[in-house]
């Protein structure tokens, strides 16, 4: 069976997002990015009706997703450094190659136009290796370590699961949301999303990710679909703060957990808006 679109249309050759225009430019449509997924591994039509279901959640909550560029992604975080610190450098292309091949990157913007959440994702192909060698040497983070790094910049890492964390990786991450659309269940959307696009292009083994404590204190670990916690990971005079450490947890999750929670988001979340399941024409969202 021939992979096909999450809408059920035949699949385009190639399940890579578009380049987008500048999003001081854009304003929001009510083109649904389902229209942009091309579902190449994973079960179908239940992904399928996922994803029509969550761009849905979120379009009730005035949010419209779309997929940008890395560049795009590193202009927003500087826009937006009040309220968001420097994104991790192995989505910052300055410090990483990304590729459409292993990185991609969506914003949600509001009716107006304005960006008001973010979220991306990385293929790491950790054949041999694992998350505590990758981070520890800085390769997790710089395609040049030795030449990129700053003076006394580490990422040490003492979670024993770490090391486990091995074979096809994705890791999850560049997440913000705009203060005053907090408290609107994005966290319980968005990554969602996310980490079954991951799936669909690269049925990773595993997603990963690391959540600085304060923001893990305010469950969002939870809330966001990680059942697995450990810590730590310290980043130490990292981009994220130049003149101090983070302390990190290392979340993550196997495929076998991916899928059944967006089993469980399609049978649970926001049950009333199955209606637009399906619904093609452009309409308003309030």
């Amino acid at each position: 069976m021939s992979a096909r679109t999450a809408a059920g249309r035949p699949a385009r050759k190639s399940g890579k997002p578009k380049a987008q225009p500048s999003p001081r430019a854009r304003t929001a449509s009510p083109r649904s990015f389902v229209s942009d997924i091309t579902i190449e591994h994973g079960p179908a039509e239940m992904l399928g009706r996922f994803f029509l279901k969550a761009d849905t959640a979120a379009r009730r909550r005035d949010v419209f997703l779309s997929f940008i560029s890395p560049e795009e992604m590193l202009e927003i975080n500087k826009r937006n450094a009040d309220t968001w610190r420097p994104i991790l450098p192995l989505f910052n292309p300055q410090s990483s190659i990304l590729t459409e091949d292993n990185c991609y990157c969506m914003a949600g913007r509001n009716a107006k136009g304005e960006v008001i959440a973010t979220q991306a994702g990385r293929l790491l192909p950790w054949t041999g290796t694992n998350f505590h060698e990758e981070a520890s040497s800085m390769r997790l983070f710089y395609t040049d370590p030795a030449g990129m790094k700053a003076e006394g910049e580490a990422v040490i890492v003492t979670a024993p699961a770490a090391k486990t964390l091995t074979g096809s990786v994705v890791f999850s991450g560049a997440i913000w949301y705009r203060p005053d659309y907090r408290g609107r269940q994005l966290p319980s959307i968005i990554p969602y999303i996310s980490r079954a696009y991951a799936y669909t292009r690269w049925k990773q083994d595993t997603t990963i990710s690391i959540m600085a404590q304060d923001v893990h204190q305010r469950g969002m670990a939870e809330r966001s679909g990680y059942a697995n916690v450990d810590w730590e990971v310290l980043l130490r005079r990292t981009p994220v703060i130049p003149e101090g450490d983070l302390h990190c947890a290392l979340v993550w999750m196997d495929s076998d957990f991916l899928l059944k929670g967006t089993a469980d988001f399609l049978a649970g979340f926001d049950s009333e808006v199955d209606a637009w399941v399906g619904q093609r024409r452009d309409q308003k969202y309030g």
